[in-house]
């Protein structure tokens, strides 16, 4: 089986130069808005799968503003991008079918089937967290648990779970992770266990 790495948007250690490392991987995913130059010898030049949350892709335009506007000019920076995966909260059959229609109007377009991560993840917040109702889970962590159930191993890269601001920004709210409604602490028990259990391995 192929091997893959998800290299996420947090301030990334400039004393580690991974890129390299992470371009040996078959299967790289990145995340949302991020971006390339001038990081290449920290994160790497190689991208053959862009994962978008909802809000990108279901944007103000008739295809979104975000991922759509900028499929061509992703694809131009990576020959090797086979995807824009937009990996959401979809919590049944019907949902996931309604937005695989509306993707189907882009052909780079494609609706990951979240429908068991999110099952997941739901059993993990009853087991973790005492509060009745689930926080909106992190594009970061169902996408770690959605690719867990894909490949035997999954491999982690720049993933801090909310602490730091992303390293393309200009440090707006956007750029803010811990301005999101999410509950981090949840993001790495959950990644934690998974670690423990072999599945998911930090670089």
């Amino acid at each position: 089986m192929k091997k893959i790495i998800l290299v996420a948007n947090a301030e990334y250690d400039k004393f580690k130069l991974m890129g390299s490392k992470i371009d040996s991987f078959e299967e790289v995913v990145k995340f949302n808005r991020f971006v390339t130059g001038p990081y290449e010898k920290h994160l790497g030049s190689k991208c053959t799968m862009w994962v978008c949350n909802r809000k990108l892709v279901l944007g103000k335009t008739p295809f979104g503003y975000y991922c759509h506007d900028n499929w061509l000019s992703k694809k131009r920076q990576h020959p090797e991008l086979k995807k824009c995966l937009m990996l959401t909260y979809i919590e049944t059959k019907e949902e996931l079918k309604e937005l695989t229609e509306w993707a189907d109007k882009d052909e780079f377009l494609e609706v990951a089937d979240t429908v068991s991560a999110m099952s997941y993840t739901q059993e993990k917040w009853n087991q973790l967290i005492s509060s009745d109702k689930m926080k909106k889970p992190s594009t970061g962590l169902l996408s770690i648990v959605y690719f867990t159930q894909l490949y035997d191993v999954v491999y982690l890269y720049n993933f801090d779970h909310g602490a730091t601001v992303h390293y393309w920004g200009n440090h707006g709210k956007a750029d803010q992770p811990k301005a999101a409604s999410h509950d981090w602490s949840f993001d790495k028990r959950v990644v934690d266990e998974l670690v423990k259990e072999g599945k998911v391995v930090y670089l």
